[in-house]
């Protein structure tokens, strides 16, 4: 039986903190943006270029119209992920609402979800041993930033004020048991 490896990446650019931590995010929303017409939708209402997504995966940072901050992960031509604050969640909530009716779009709030971020020199072999990923991708675009799923952890990497950041999305039991082995591995505990 063959095994496909999970491909993941790491910015080229930003600094990575020397202290191990562990910040668990309560302030992120995950919102599912589905739908046929998703691509057109993003492309024409939010104005977003989408010509770098070309591999499930890939996404960007950005901001919306009011100045809150947005990453965007493109799963296919009808599916995306986006990660963004309450405020922001709200703000695409109206905005594709008020489009319902000219687009086959869904947006669904993942209110089980919850999210983690974790840094620092350890971080990135952490996760590529922890979740069985192969590291590939050097991510030269500051604004650019990749997720992919592993087991029950949607796993992001960003630049997060010029610092290389990584996002854990999952579950809270998950995160849980997640927050316990990388406290346990030296990676502190930031609230």
């Amino acid at each position: 039986m063959s095994v496909t490896p999970i491909i993941f990446a790491k910015h080229r650019q930003g600094s990575v903190p020397a202290q191990n931590h562990y910040m668990p995010t309560d302030a992120v929303v995950v919102l599912d943006f589905s739908g046929f017409e998703t691509t057109p939708f993003l492309s024409q209402i939010l104005a977003l270029n989408l010509n770098k997504l070309m591999a499930p995966g890939l996404g960007f940072q950005g901001k919306l119209d009011s100045g809150e901050n947005f990453a965007v992960y493109y799963f296919s031509e009808t599916a995306y992920r986006f990660v963004v604050s309450e405020s922001a969640a709200a703000e695409l909530t109206t905005l594709i609402d008020s489009h319902a009716d000219e687009f086959d779009i869904e947006l669904v709030r993942r209110h089980d979800l919850v999210a983690a971020t974790i840094s620092g020199e350890l971080a990135f072999e952490r996760l590529v041993n922890d979740f069985t990923l192969t590291p590939g991708l050097r991510i030269s675009d500051k604004n650019a930033c990749y997720g992919k799923q592993s087991g029950e952890v949607f796993i992001t990497t960003l630049l997060v004020d010029e610092q290389q950041q990584y996002q854990l999305i999952a579950q809270a039991a998950v995160l849980d048991k997640w927050q316990t082995t990388l406290t346990d591995a030296g990676f502190k505990l930031v609230s």
